[in-house]
């Protein structure tokens, strides 16, 4: 008896200790249920603590969401950002409590895909992981090295590792987490991609698109040659990239079909029989080509340098209607791609075509004009066709004018040489008895696109393009390669010359022009359609230095719009001079 009264008192005890405990226990509970918000949506979230006497207490409590890309609590204030499920965490102490956390919807700040805005950012809070580029565009099939920072609160920039992934999950994939190369699945679509570091992440936009495959037009219709991956950019210092090609023919894959592989420009990487690609060290576009049979299928490789400052300049390109008028302009960024498109005739065989700035090409923001370069076309006044003279199939001058000058810089050379892809037609060709070897591209001043001479130009047959590495911006055209030599000689005819300033301007620029000899003169100013805007100078005028104004007036008095015009000087009956001028009201 006296045993089982001792067991009894303890067990007793036990509980009483039991009870205290439970009694004094500390607790943290968020007040409000699980959470749906849309990206910027808001809400200030509660968590209640009680001490060890159940007592309410006014505590400082530290919130977060994981993933860390959700959102953030701010003041108090938590801010949804990106789509994804998580949590909503509260923390005290050594105590946490969680409710579930859905964003939906689009993420803020996605505005229109092509305004290439990043609004919506918060730039001044620190520390932070910042992701190049903003936001990308990918091919279905293609892939795309990114690159990501760790910021800490004196804003320096810490190259370290993050954790990668993309939602939806079949947008693409990381093969790799701890790798920043993206490989895009096989369907159109938008998505985000983000970068991970503990409890900082960022995001970036990233759209997969199908690009326009022309039709067959041959007798190989139903054989098909493909490689994987598809278009690809990555950082010098990447690792090897592994290759594979596919043959099919009626949808049926040849087994054991044995592919000859190469690269067309070996400083940029190199690639051997199995399909294995290195990188030379060297920035630039190479394709990478595939033979099988008489079939060949070549992907873009463009290699970008790993040395990225987050300071990056912006570019803005005008696109010019042949009316003089500007379209809405365009402004990316350096490490960001510009898809030439919506041009009119005669510029549309450009459409399709592409430039790349690599980031440190520049060290200023520039605005780019686009034009047709009126050395080398005819505009005639009651015509609407411009003619490329000579043997040259296209052309195209890009006038760069410096954020906060007045004056076009000409040429305009880059720190590293930025991409140029040009679109050429074969019909064209084939009328001209010229095939896609034989075409090359060229500066007007005839010096190739390296000081060297040597040139560096990759033909894509199958997309029916060119690809140059280009050090300057002036006039660029493109003709059959054996034509190098006989580039049209820019020098005034007798000597004679004409130059306009300020260009561009506003209210009036003014024409002088100088004659080596007694002769009559015509200067007129014509928008880029061939039309008369106004005759400036028309009649006999001795030798010597001679001024005229223009004050952006067309023939009638009335304003004429912003945009580019050509000034052409006309001797004896002979084209002497022809320049452009830019009016920027």
């Amino acid at each position: 008896m006296k045993k089982f009264y001792l067991m009894t008192k303890l067990l007793l005890a036990v509980f009483a200790v039991l009870f205290a405990l439970t009694a004094n226990s500390q607790t943290l509970e968020i007040t409000l249920g699980d959470t749906i918000l849309d990206p910027g949506g808001k809400l200030t979230p509660t968590a209640e603590y009680h001490d060890t006497s159940g007592v309410l207490v006014d505590v400082n409590i530290k919130w977060h969401t994981e993933p860390g890309y959700l959102g953030k609590v701010r003041n108090g204030e938590l801010t949804a950002e990106h789509p994804g499920e998580g949590y909503l965490i509260a923390k005290y102490q050594e105590l946490r409590d969680t409710v579930n956390l859905t964003v939906t919807g689009t993420p803020k700040g996605d505005k229109d895909e092509d305004d290439g805005d990043d609004e919506g950012e918060d730039e001044d809070d620190y520390p932070k992981v910042k992701i190049i580029p903003g936001s990308i565009k990918v091919a279905v099939g293609d892939s795309v090295e990114l690159r990501a920072f760790y910021v800490d609160s004196t804003d320096t920039k810490i190259d370290t590792t993050f954790t990668w992934s993309v939602e939806p999950v079949d947008l693409g994939e990381f093969p790799d987490p701890m790798v920043s190369m993206f490989h895009a699945g096989d369907d159109p679509g938008k998505g985000t991609i983000i970068a991970t570091l503990g409890d900082l992440a960022d995001t970036i936009k990233v759209t997969l698109f199908v690009p326009k495959v022309k039709k067959d037009k041959d007798n190989n219709k139903g054989k098909q040659l493909t490689i994987m991956p598809g278009d690809t950019m990555v950082y010098t210092g990447a690792g090897p990239i592994q290759y594979s090609a596919t043959y099919k023919t009626n949808g049926n894959k040849h087994q054991g079909a044995e592919f000859i592989w190469s690269v067309s420009d070996t400083s940029v990487a190199k690639i051997d029989a199995d399909g294995l690609l290195t990188l030379a060290g060297n920035t630039g576009m190479a394709l990478v080509s595939a033979e099988y049979s008489n079939f060949k299928a070549s992907v873009e490789l463009l290699v970008v340098d790993s040395t990225v400052d987050l300071d990056v300049n912006t570019i803005t390109l005008h696109r010019v209607l042949p009316d003089g008028k500007e379209l809405k302009a365009k402004t990316i960024k350096e490490g960001e791609s510009y898809k030439i498109g919506g041009l009119p005739y005669p510029l549309n065989i450009l459409n399709a075509g592409m430039l790349h700035f690599p980031y440190g090409c520049i060290d200023e923001d520039i605005t780019i004009y686009m034009f047709i370069p009126e050395e080398y076309a005819e505009m005639n006044d009651d015509s609407t066709d411009v003619t490329f003279s000579d043997d040259i199939i296209t052309g195209v001058k890009f006038s760069v004018k410096p954020a906060g000058s007045d004056t076009i810089v000409e040429p305009y050379w880059f720190n590293d040489s930025i991409i140029l892809s040009v679109v050429y037609k074969k019909e064209l060709l084939d009328s001209l008895g010229v095939t896609p070897e034989e075409l090359d591209v060229f500066f007007a001043d005839n010096t190739g696109f390296v000081t060297d001479g040597a040139g560096k130009l990759a033909v894509d047959t199958v997309k029916n393009k060119l690809y140059a590495a280009i050090e300057h911006f002036s006039t660029i055209v493109v003709r059959q390669g054996e034509a190098k030599t006989s580039v049209k000689d820019l020098t005034p005819v007798n000597g004679d010359e004409m130059s306009i300033y300020p260009n561009p301007f506003n209210t009036s620029a003014t024409i002088q022009f100088r004659l080596e000899e007694q002769g009559d003169v015509n200067i007129t100013v014509y928008n880029l359609f061939g039309q008369k805007i106004q005759m400036l100078v028309n009649g006999e005028y001795p030798e010597g230095l001679h001024k005229v104004s223009w004050k952006g007036n067309d023939q009638n008095g009335a304003p004429a719009t912003s945009g580019i015009y050509i000034c052409r000087m006309i001797k004896d009956g002979k084209v002497a001079q022809v320049k452009r001028i830019i009016l920027n009201r």
